[in-house]
């Protein structure tokens, strides 16, 4: 029994060892790795990386000030372990976001409260100043409980400490983006709920944004045509929202890309709860294998009016009833093959308007006791509408999503002529069942780098091939320092290789909820396509939207003076999708050979 007993504390014993070893991720090269440091986060968020580098996805994030264990991984990054949805994981920190709390740095941040700074650290000590809430105040760690400020009184400077839950912190590093409003969202003159509010805005509104603390954005609102600094309260903002599926399938993508993996699909009329993402996409939480994940659908998939479907009765009778019961009362009924035209309602209930009596009246009809007659639909045609900026061999790497190597775009084109593709352009659309394999190529705002393109095009022609490319201009650039000039615009509009479409006449932001009743859509729409069409004596028919922005405003607006428009939003177009809302294939400076043809070949 002694003997058992042993044996299985020594198994005990190398079993743990053995899960301690397998718990620590080494790396050739590194050295003390079983060394704990004690640390700080000093800056403000400190983020927990999958990988080392700051371009990884983020495991978690520390506040300023918060006390962290680590261990030396490089010369750059400390390795850490952290809980995640109750999964431990090995994630890496910069050794420039943590250290010794002496070596902390003046950071800004808001009084939650009114504060008062006190000369020691102890609130029973006097106080040498005080701050109203939601004041924006400098100061740096002392320890976990106190923060330490200076006090000027008299031309003379005091250190004072005030208590670390008094404040939250101003990140250091602002992330980006745009949030969904709520109704109704406030922004507040101050980063506090007591502060003045300065503005108001409606649900479904998409607002341009900077983290500004954990719980606070900072935003740009204009008043009375001034711009100011607001702050909205993150609770007010991204709430989840519903509508229905519209699309016949509706997917859930993996990423911002219809080229990313599928996570799920729902068929049309499946009612949906999402989050704003961006003005392109909406956020959405699935289940897939039992595990909860982050997906995003496009914003032209989904709807907040049921669709109508037709269905075709299969009982006789078949009851619409009054309520979602099949106990309450029939409103009416109709005969095994009646034709219905319904809304989806719920999972188990369509939605029908029926006369009573002379009244219209909504009731319900189960999903069991119908069918839905399905649509049959021409497929149409695809064009891929590959999608450039510029081409340069040594752009920054915050550019790479612009550019593309002169090599690259010379080998994708090479490559367009071998496969047997035709370059078109946008008013050959209307004949494209008479083409083999159509494709535009499309170039964004008229960079001068444009005409290397030009010249590559033009070196591919001969008596079997005759390539074609259209280039979007930004009529207020036109001669402006790396931009085409009027005369190159001329000559390459002649040349029967390149088109000259419309990228409006000063590229503005469409969908600025702050600007957008300041710009003038008859100057960025009309006239542009005017002063186009007087330079190269050819007809402008198609727009492409700035930063892929646009609204129904907008495409009102160009609707009346264009026959298309493109979007920035990834995907092979197709003769039947909207002639004002037509995908592209982005083509950046990382696209292989490879991943290109597969892009163009979907």
């Amino acid at each position: 029994m002694l003997r058992s007993k042993k044996l299985l504390t020594v198994l005990v014993v190398i079993f743990t060892f053995s899960f301690f070893l397998q718990s620590i991720v080494t790396a050739s090269d590194n050295e003390g790795i079983d060394k704990n440091i004690h640390g700080y986060a000093l800056v403000e968020p400190v983020n927990v990386y999958a990988s080392t580098s700051r371009e990884a996805p983020i495991l978690k994030s520390y506040d300023y000030n918060h006390p962290l264990v680590y261990q030396p991984y490089s010369s750059d990054w400390y390795i850490v372990e952290v809980i995640v949805n109750g999964n431990r994981y090995k994630g890496y920190i910069n050794k420039d976001d943590v250290g010794n709390i002496s070596e902390a740095q003046s950071v800004k941040g808001i009084t939650l409260n009114n504060t008062n700074v006190y000369s020691s650290t102890s609130i029973d000590s006097p106080v040498l100043n005080n701050y109203e809430k939601g004041s924006i105040i400098e100061y740096r760690s002392y320890d976990t409980d106190w923060y330490m400020v200076t006090v000027n009184d008299n031309d003379k400077e005091y250190t004072g400490y005030i208590p670390t839950n008094n404040v939250e912190t101003i990140t250091n590093k602002p992330i980006e983006g745009e949030i969904g409003v709520i109704e109704s969202t406030k922004v507040y003159s101050n980063p506090s709920l007591d502060a003045n509010i300065i503005k108001s805005y409606q649900a479904g509104q998409l607002l341009s944004y900077r983290t500004f603390t954990k719980n606070w954005y900072e935003v740009k609102v204009y008043i009375n045509g001034e711009a100011q600094t607001g702050y909205i309260f993150k609770n007010d903002v991204n709430k989840v929202l519903e509508g229905y599926a519209a699309k016949n399938p509706t997917i859930v993508y993996s990423d911002t890309s219809e080229n990313s993996n599928i996570l799920k699909v729902y068929k049309k009329g499946k009612l949906l709860a999402y989050r704003p993402y961006n003005s392109n996409w909406l956020m959405a939480t699935v289940i897939v294998n039992g595990t909860n994940q982050t997906g995003y659908i496009p914003t032209s998939d989904v709807s907040t009016y049921a669709p109508s479907i037709q269905s075709t009765a299969l009982k006789s009778p078949t009851y619409v009833y009054s309520k979602t019961s099949r106990k309450s009362l029939v409103l009416k009924s109709y005969k095994k093959g009646d034709i219905l035209n319904l809304t989806h309602y719920d999972d188990n209930w369509y939605q029908a308007t029926v006369n009573v009596n002379g009244k219209k009246e909504t009731g319900y009809i189960d999903v069991n006791d119908v069918m839905v007659i399905p649509v049959t639909k021409d497929p149409g045609y695809n064009i891929p509408i590959l999608m450039y900026h510029q081409i340069g061999d040594n752009p920054h790497p915050n550019e790479y999503g612009r550019y593309v190597t002169e090599q690259n775009f010379k080998e994708q084109m090479e490559y367009l002529k071998a496969a047997g593709y035709t370059p078109i352009n946008f008013d050959e659309i209307e004949n494209i069942k008479n083409i083999q394999k159509p494709i535009i190529i499309t170039f964004d705002d008229g960079f001068e780098d444009n005409i290397v393109a030009y010249d590559i095009l033009k070196d591919l022609r001969d008596e079997t091939y005759n390539p074609k490319a259209t280039f979007f201009i930004i009529g207020s650039r036109m001669d402006e320092n790396n931009y085409l000039s009027l005369e190159q615009i001329k000559e390459i509009s002649s040349s029967g290789i390149i088109s000259i479409q419309a990228h409006t006449m000063t590229h503005p932001f469409f969908n600025d909820g702050e600007n957008a009743g300041n710009i003038d859509l008859v100057k960025e729409i009309k006239e542009i396509k005017l002063l186009l069409e007087d330079i190269t004596g050819k007809k402008v028919s198609a727009i492409a939207y700035p930063y892929g922005s646009y609204n129904n405003t907008v495409m009102n607006e160009v609707k009346k003076y264009y026959d298309f428009a493109v979007t920035t939003k990834p995907g092979i177009a197709n003769t039947n999708n909207n002639h004002y809302e037509l995908q592209r294939v982005r083509v950046s400076f990382s696209t292989t050979l490879e991943e290109f043809k597969k892009l163009i070949d979907k």
